[in-house]
């Protein structure tokens, strides 16, 4: 896409002007940092007078690109704490983030024993990557406190409950959930079992979409072996109306401190009881 670009002789401003695209718009474009839309990549061909041939070719490949896998043990992936790093630029080029998480602590809420706890028991990392990473990923939080951007998150209470260590790990990491829950555009909301009994909620895997003001928003999938993305907008839009109909359904505010303190109940009984 570039490359006609350039043979079209259009500065990336140009070329997106009479569509009100921004210069970085069409650069994420053309780097292959946001998701491309199809009507998108129509309006490209037509300003640059693309052939029949290219035009063939590059909505094909455009297509491809609606789903793409990346396996952690890619021997190009850079180290833990620099993905963390790479995701905290790109959290912080985002106008939003909406979470659902059915597994464990969402990593923008985790404090930095259960984070390092977590890698321990959870991930395939290296033990000597775990450190830096948990370091990366503490500063990688302070985007939670950028009032520009809104956090949708929703974690199961089975989630919440799943120990990763200790039962004071445990209750650090609903306090740290409480005091997170308080800010203006945070919202975070938690499924109780109870709830997902009650109206059979449909089960899904975790996932983050990731939203842009001036690109469409993309969703990323963690599994224990690779990393996916989904760019196609028809499945983006799918999971952004689950995670709204599981807003829907969980405990906020007064309802959630409240659940939350149920939690911590159970968690210090289990501590009298000597578990």
């Amino acid at each position: 896409m570039k490359e006609l670009r350039q043979a079209a002789g259009l500065s990336a401003a140009a070329l997106g002007q009479p569509f009100g695209w921004s210069q970085s718009k069409t650069s994420k474009m053309e780097n292959g940092t946001s998701a491309l839309v199809i009507a998108d990549i129509h309006q490209w061909l037509d300003r640059v007078q693309a052939s029949d041939d290219e035009r063939t070719e590059v909505l094909a490949l455009a297509r491809e690109t609606g789903t793409r896998v990346r396996p952690w043990r890619d021997a190009d992936r850079p180290d833990a704490a620099t993905q963390q790093d790479a995701r905290g630029r790109r959290d912080t080029e985002t106008s939003g983030i909406g979470v659902f998480q059915s597994e464990v602590v969402p990593g923008l809420l985790q404090t930095p024993e259960y984070a390092r706890r977590l890698r321990e028991v959870h991930t395939l990392l290296p033990a000597d990557e775990i450190p830096a990473a948990v370091l990366a990923l503490m500063n990688r939080q302070t985007v939670l406190f950028d009032e520009t951007k809104q956090f949708d998150l929703v974690i199961t209470e089975t989630a919440l409950r799943w120990r990763p260590g200790s039962v004071a790990v445990s209750l650090a990491q609903l306090d740290r959930i409480a005091t997170l829950a308080g800010l203006p555009n945070v919202r975070i909301g938690v499924l109780s079992r109870e709830t997902q009994e009650r109206t059979a909620a449909r089960p899904l895997h975790s996932f983050v979409v990731l939203r842009y003001a001036d690109a469409p928003s993309t969703v990323e999938i963690e599994t224990l072996t690779a990393e996916q993305e989904v760019t196609e907008p028809a499945d983006v839009e799918l999971y952004e109306q689950f995670l709204a109909e599981q807003q829907g359904l969980a405990e906020h505010g007064p309802a959630l401190l409240a659940l939350l303190d149920r939690m911590r109940d159970d968690l210090r009984q289990l501590t009298s009881n000597g578990s």
